[in-house]
């Protein structure tokens, strides 16, 4: 069996170009072999620890904060080992990587000088992440652009539309400004328009009757953080007047919570005739 696998069994069969191009070739696929593999594992064991911290973190700002921040790390280790595999596939090819990492140090000098928007994109991006103005996960609006943050890295935010889907990357040195929908709690915020013959306090009361509808499904019920707040009659609008409140939800739930709450209130209000106002257009035929 040890003759098998010497080089002198090889030999006896084999012209010496052969045996050559069968290392050559054997050795490409053994640094690749160990580049996916070192890859695999290090997000297995990545996904894997990161899970069990997260199962027994209860506060779910810092559990969006270890997700982002594995997402970083992960990318980071993963490029060091990109960067080693090319090197030791440069040196199977017979390719000296001395004199290259050399001339990167050199070219690097003057690469640096012309770099000043990655530097102002990096430096923004630690800020970002250091002061944990969002995480993956969070919605978002950035330059313009709202969605859901997917990724995470120093120089680019990558967010995805809620809308039409649409990918948008984001350079962090380009940022003036962050509205984060999603940080700590939210509010699902009501302007409800009724007609001016309505008695207000009666509405108030009906709403009050809809919050605890609301809260009485147990799903809803986990969504919310405390009472409904109403402002009052907030203004005096052409045919009705407005009436403004909010409920404090967990993050990302205030559109669930607003939608819910929008359908018992429409319910509750043809019960109690309880008229909403809408714009209506009467045309007159002339005789």
């Amino acid at each position: 069996m040890d003759e098998l696998l010497s080089l002198e069994f090889f030999a006896k069969y084999l012209s010496p170009i052969q045996i050559k191009t069968i290392l050559f070739v054997w050795s490409i696929i053994k640094c690749t072999f160990l580049f996916v593999v070192s890859i695999k594992l290090i997000r297995f064991f990545a996904n894997g620890i990161t899970k069990k911290i997260v199962s027994k973190i209860l506060v779910q700002e810092r559990k969006q904060q270890l997700i982002t921040l594995k997402s970083i790390i992960l990318h980071t280790i993963e490029g060091i080992i990109f960067v080693i595999y090319v090197m030791n596939m440069l040196n199977i090819f017979g390719i000296d990587v001395r004199p290259i990492l050399a001339t990167a140090g050199v070219m690097g000098v003057a690469i640096g000088f012309g770099a000043k928007r990655f530097v102002e994109d990096a430096i923004s991006g630690i800020i970002i992440l250091i002061e944990g103005q969002l995480r993956v996960g969070d919605y978002v609006e950035v330059q313009g652009v709202s969605g859901f943050v997917e990724k995470i890295t120093i120089p680019l935010i990558t967010v995805r539309s809620a809308t039409t889907g649409a990918l948008c990357f984001i350079r962090c040195g380009y940022i003036d400004s962050i509205i984060n929908h999603t940080m700590n709690h939210s509010f699902a915020f009501f302007e409800l328009d009724v007609a001016y013959k309505e008695n207000v306090n009666h509405v108030f009361n009906v709403l009050r009757d809809c919050y605890k509808e609301l809260i009485s499904n147990p799903i809803y019920k986990e969504k919310v953080m405390d009472d409904i707040e109403i402002w009052g009659l907030d203004e005096f609008r052409e045919s009705s007047i407005c009436i403004k409140a909010r409920i404090k939800t967990h993050p990302k739930e205030q559109w669930s919570v607003k939608r819910e709450f929008n359908r018992i209130v429409k319910e509750r209000f043809e019960k109690e005739n309880i008229e909403i106002p809408f714009n209506q257009l009467v045309i007159t035929e002339a005789n």
